[in-house]
């Protein structure tokens, strides 16, 4: 009974021992069950990026910020061919009612589903839940992101909806070992797709709550849907990412088969042994005589006292004699291990002094904690600038430092030493104007954190961000004004010919020379006119439409800037047909075209080249020009002479925001923009490019049916129209006052003019009655033309009001007075300020007329 009684501290120790190991195995379970979830969160995250940079690029497509239907149903549709994986594309309009998509139903309405209310709301990349798609009736999950016209205003939806079949076979080739369950389900807890039993699952809900409730290890044991108990990990991805959670769960039961082995040998071992120990006892005890015991058990005591020189002398083969010299070469053993002991306690003490003499001669502060976040050491200059002089030994690092950044770097390096991984982090002190680096290294005695001063490093670092910033402006700075310059030499050359021929016709007394030097002087303005429509249409502010065009015309009177652009190391060779269809495109769109691609050229020619433009007629075949319609073109290239391409460069040349150039050197919207432009006007684009053979890039344009209209100083002379109502005319520019109020006068109108608004102002608070006001829109001193125009109405309900201006988008937009009023650009001629006058005071008397005139 004794024997067995000395046998419990064995067994209890084996039962310990199997409940330690089960308990590790578990936490290596649920860690690997997390560790797995996470890797498939990583992966799940991945594809919702990828599909919100799809949805990104697609946004600022033309064809949906213009809302064309049919082109963006086409490009729409190549998207999709591109990634199968998705059901359909389509964008809406803010109502939620499609205007082009990729299915086979003509319209849809997600104006009642919830991702389309949360785009709108947040304005941002929004993730839908596990639905039926409308149009396809299969079982999808949506994702959309609001799109943004020209003028920056919200214009609709662009969504995908991803097939849940596509997602369950990619979800079926992570999960496939046996036993395995992974699932990802959407943020109400239904399951989008799930391996195994996908069919069986999918659209149900997650049973339970546990994985909204699971400790900072992140796994679980549970009964899942399919009866079986696993060890679940959970892993929820980013906010951003539609709050999607991703389970992997590892079969409990094959998980701990080698334990339970373990434990059925241990079992059988552990009885064998009392067995047989019990038999050994009891044949043993018959021939124990309590002398010998009783040395045993005072040698024991000595020995217990650390006497390990005490030895039992008990002779003979008896079992007893042996077990006293079994205890005889125990104690010489223990007296062995005993001086090993003081030595290494010696040598232990030696390598403590040696390390905290390390710690305290270096620079960096170091802290060391215990397992259970307790400061156990600090150095010096740790006590100086981490503790700022308080003794925290034995406090906790949390207790230590209350900061709420300082509990935020805390949580990251406990987070990250959690699983015996150094951690490193950079944090400013703002109490201290410092930077430091701490890195922190798990042991299994705690952590040691080391924190180094790394103040003049940022501060290099920073100087160095900021030279480059002035290299890069001063970069910038040096292409404007090589533009500028370019548009200084143009219109002095136009100031050189108004101001020449104004001086002439001052000195001139022969009427026909008069005539001829002021027709000389209005061509020069008009050019100017056209110079500077051209810079407007080149920083994308003015109104394109398109007409029908003669590109040898517009290429003939762009070349100048051409020229200017590619500088004087390439050569710029035009070769054209004289006998070249016409195109319908429109002219400015055309000019920013053929800018970017001369552009590409000049940079694809570092060291300078050759630059050769080219126009002729092509009637293409079907199939001899891949992707382009059997019909004729006007064929417009561009060729250089520069590096060329490669093929995987060539295959992306065209997708929005590739780029091949340094950062900062371009966005990426360059080429794409000119496909965008030409698809849209009917057109085909190709490249043709190797390495080292140059590049070039054919665009063929529709031929126009139509017939080239006529320029403005080729119509017939039409008879200028004139009036005798009472204008109030505003400007604060005295000069432009009064050459305009001398036009007015010569065609008959009755004028009154007002050198600022609130000079207009107390005017028509007057008695004197106006028919119509004409007003500059951007004044230098106090309100604009539009707000003076809105005042008018609402002193003078029956005012016509015509406004004027240079460039006066940005004052219209921020009035949100687009089309309110009408408009005559600057400089006008007389003939164009009598047209648009009969015109306004034409307009009816309605309310939406007025809005009009």
């Amino acid at each position: 009974m004794l024997v067995a009684v000395a046998l419990l501290p064995a067994i209890a120790l084996q039962a310990y021992n199997e409940f330690d190991r089960r308990r590790a195995r578990q936490l290596e379970v649920q860690d690997h069950a997390l560790s797995l979830a996470k890797l498939a969160a990583a992966d799940q995250q991945q594809i919702v990026q990828g599909i919100r940079q799809v949805l990104i690029a697609l946004s600022e497509l033309p064809q949906i910020k213009s809302r064309d239907s049919l082109g963006c149903t086409t490009y729409l549709a190549a998207v999709k061919e591109r990634f199968p994986a998705f059901i359909t594309f389509f964008a809406t309009d803010l109502n939620g009612v499609s205007f082009c998509h990729t299915g086979d139903q003509k319209q849809i309405d997600v104006s009642k589903r919830a991702y389309f209310a949360r785009a709108l709301a947040t304005g941002a990349f929004a993730v839908g839940e596990f639905s039926i798609g409308l149009a396809s009736g299969r079982k999808v999950i949506l994702f959309a992101l609001p799109f943004y016209d020209d003028n920056g205003s919200m214009g609709g939806v662009v969504a995908a909806s991803l097939g849940l079949e596509w997602l369950a076979d990619d979800i079926a080739r992570k999960g496939a070992s046996k036993g395995v369950a992974l699932a990802v389900t959407d943020r109400n807890g239904i399951y989008l797709a799930r391996y195994p039993d996908n069919d069986r699952f999918v659209g149900t809900k997650m049973p339970g709550d546990k994985h909204l409730t699971v400790d900072d290890r992140g796994a679980v044991d549970i009964v899942d849907v399919d009866g079986v108990v696993r060890i679940e990990g959970y892993s929820a991805l980013q906010d951003d990412s539609g709050g999607l959670v991703v389970s992997f769960g590892l079969d409990k039961a094959q998980a701990f088969a080698e334990i339970r082995r373990e434990t059925l040998r241990d079992t059988f071992l552990i009885l064998l042994s009392t067995a047989l120990v019990l038999a050994l006892v009891s044949l043993g005890a018959r021939q124990f005589i309590h002398r010998p015991l009783g040395q045993l058990v005072d040698a024991a005591n000595q020995w217990r006292l650390g006497e390990f020189s005490r030895r039992v002398d008990i002779s003979g083969n008896a079992e007893v004699a042996r077990v006293a010299d079994a205890f005889n070469t125990m104690a010489d053993a223990l007296e062995h291990r005993e001086q090993e002991l003081s030595k290494a306690k010696e040598i232990a003490e030696e390598a403590a002094a040696r390390i905290t003499t390390i710690f305290e001669s270096t620079n960096d502060s170091v802290v060391i904690i215990d397992r259970d976040w307790r400061v156990s050491y600090i150095n010096g200059p740790a006590w100086v600038q981490v503790a700022e002089g308080r003794d925290i030994i034995g406090m906790t690092l949390f207790e230590a430092f209350r900061g709420d950044r300082d509990r935020e770097i805390l949580h990251q390096i406990r987070e990250k030493v959690s699983e015996d991984h150094p951690a490193f982090a950079e944090v400013y002190c703002s109490r201290r104007n410092i930077w430091y680096a701490i890195n922190a290294f798990p042991s299994s005695q705690g952590i040691a954190i080391f924190f180094r001063d790394i103040t003049e490093h940022k501060q290099a670092l920073e100087a160095r961000r900021l030279a480059e910033e002035q290299l890069h402006q001063s970069h910038k700075m040096e292409s404007v004004g090589q533009l500028t310059g370019g548009v200084a030499h143009d219109f002095n050359n136009l100031l050189t010919v108004v101001s020449g021929n104004l001086e002439l016709v001052e000195a001139a007394t022969d009427v026909g020379k008069v005539r001829k030097f002021a027709a000389a002087a209005r061509r020069a303005i008009n050019r100017g006119t056209e110079l500077t429509a051209q810079l407007l249409a080149f920083s994308r502010r003015q109104t394109l439409n398109p007409k029908v065009v003669n590109a040898n015309q517009l290429i003939s009177a762009f070349q100048g800037l051409v020229r200017q652009a590619v500088g004087a190391a390439c050569e710029v060779w035009l070769r054209t047909d004289d006998q070249l269809w016409l195109c319908q495109v429109d002219p400015s769109l055309l000019e920013t075209a053929l800018l970017n691609l001369v552009l590409n050229a000049r940079d694809a020619m570092p060291d300078g080249g050759v630059l050769q433009i080219e126009t002729r007629n092509i009637v293409a075949e079907e199939g001899a020009i891949a992707g382009c319609l059997a019909e004729a073109y006007v064929r417009l290239s561009v060729t250089d002479t520069g590096c060329g391409m490669s093929p995987e460069v060539l295959d992306r040349v065209f997708e929005p925001f590739f780029t091949t150039k340094e950062v900062g050197k371009g966005t990426g919207l360059g080429l794409s923009m000119v496909y965008g432009f030409v698809r849209q006007s009917g057109g085909h684009i190709t490249i043709e490019s190797a390495p080292g053979a140059g590049t070039t890039i054919a665009l063929y344009l529709p031929k126009a049916t139509q017939k080239l209209e006529p320029e403005e100083e080729t119509r017939q002379a039409q008879p200028i129209a004139t009036g005798s109502e009472r204008i109030l005319l505003v400007d604060d520019n005295d000069d432009i006052l009064e050459v305009t109020s001398e036009m007015l006068t010569v065609h008959g109108y009755q004028v009154s003019c007002a050198r600022s608004g609130a000079e207009a102002l107390r005017i028509l608070q007057g008695d004197q009655e106006f028919e119509l006001l004409f007003s500059d829109i951007v004044m230098q001193k106090g309100m604009s033309g539009v707000e003076l125009a809105r005042e008018a109405r609402r002193l003078r309900k029956g005012i016509k009001i015509l406004l004027t201006s240079g460039y006066a988008r940005d004052v219209l937009q921020r009035h949100d007075a687009v089309d309110e009023f009408s408009i005559i650009r600057k400089p006008f001629r007389s003939v164009d300020l009598a047209r648009s006058l009969q015109e306004v005071l034409r307009c009816a008397g309605s309310s939406s007329a007025d809005r009009q005139c």
